[in-house]
């Protein structure tokens, strides 16, 4: 109870930016990392209409460019995220396809050590034959 008034007190009136500031929670990290890189692609792209003329071989551009990309990911995941949150059923569907995933990627991984394991075995023996046949044609060459 007391950890609660300490918040309260803490927060007080300045609770939303509180909220925002607080790293405990993994979704405020999300928007927070979402906001600052909205920030930097602004920063950029001001910069890159400021100074630049040409959009051929503008590498501030193209870092933009990468900076647009990343940030869709993030706000995907909070997509999702939110979701996930909103919808009761799809928590549940979506943690048990997580571990159908995982008995997937075990069962490839086995299978992947199955055929390195036959492909080294096989390499062996045909080298070892190949070695013995061209020693047999070396003998017999005049």
């Amino acid at each position: 109870m007391q950890r609660i008034q300490d918040y309260i007190y803490t927060c007080g009136e300045y609770d939303l930016i509180c909220n925002i500031l607080s790293f405990s929670d993994r979704w405020n990290v999300l928007d927070l990392t979402t906001l600052m890189t909205y920030l930097v692609i602004f920063v950029l792209r001001m910069i890159t209409w400021a100074v630049s003329d040409a959009v051929a071989n503008n590498r501030t551009l193209v870092i933009t460019g990468y900076l647009y990309g990343l940030n869709t990911i993030f706000l995907t995941f909070r997509t999702f995220g939110h979701v996930m949150e909103t919808t009761r059923g799809v928590g549940a569907i979506q943690i048990a396809l997580f571990h159908i995933l995982e008995d997937v990627a075990t069962i490839f991984w086995q299978f992947i050590a199955a055929i390195l394991a036959f492909s080294i075995a096989i390499t062996k023996v045909y080298v070892a034959e190949k070695s013995y046949l061209d020693k047999k044609d070396i003998d017999k060459s005049p």
